[in-house]
């Protein structure tokens, strides 16, 4: 599928006009969308999460929309909740909008609020490396038995694919 497509598909099919995203959803390798358009209301469609990188443009456009008038929206209050983030946006014309839900792995590649990761530093040359002892079991970073993702922060789901961990 080509970017235009996808432009088609983040809009409604009715009139094209770009609806809001009140849910957003990584499920296996799919991401769920539920978008409402102004004017004909809601709806749900997939797109393959290995080309998100192809939309998430419109993803980023969506989400922090009002979705009554269609009007850009700017975030006001989030809140991490499980592998979600709830946000609330607020419409310059109707002021405060209902809470929205956003996998938490997409919202941190959408949001302007994310902090991005420090750039990692190398070590000094003149510094022999110090070598590491083998990490115990009870060490060791964990794989997502659904999706096979790294597991870098300690918690209850997968901020990849929302599995719960064991």
């Amino acid at each position: 599928m080509v970017n235009s497509d996808y432009s088609k598909m983040f809009s409604c099919p009715k009139c094209g006009t770009m609806g809001a995203i009140y849910v957003l959803k990584v499920s296996g390798d799919k991401i769920i969308v539920k978008q409402r358009c102004p004017k004909h209301g809601g709806r749900s469609f997939k797109v393959p999460l290995i080309q998100k990188d192809q939309f998430i443009h419109l993803i980023r456009s969506a989400v922090f929309r009002c979705y009554k008038c269609g009007q850009e929206a700017e975030e006001k209050f989030m809140k991490p909740s499980g592998p979600w983030v709830q946000i609330n946006c607020t419409c310059p014309t109707h002021g405060k909008m209902t809470t929205q839900k956003i996998w938490k792995t997409i919202y941190t590649e959408i949001s302007s609020k994310a902090v991005a990761a420090p750039e990692p530093t190398q070590p000094e040359p003149t510094q022999p490396e110090p070598t590491q002892p083998e990490p115990s079991p009870s060490e060791e970073k964990k794989v997502c038995p659904i999706c096979k993702t790294l597991i870098e922060e300690i918690g209850k789901f997968c901020g990849t694919c929302g599995a719960e961990l064991d």
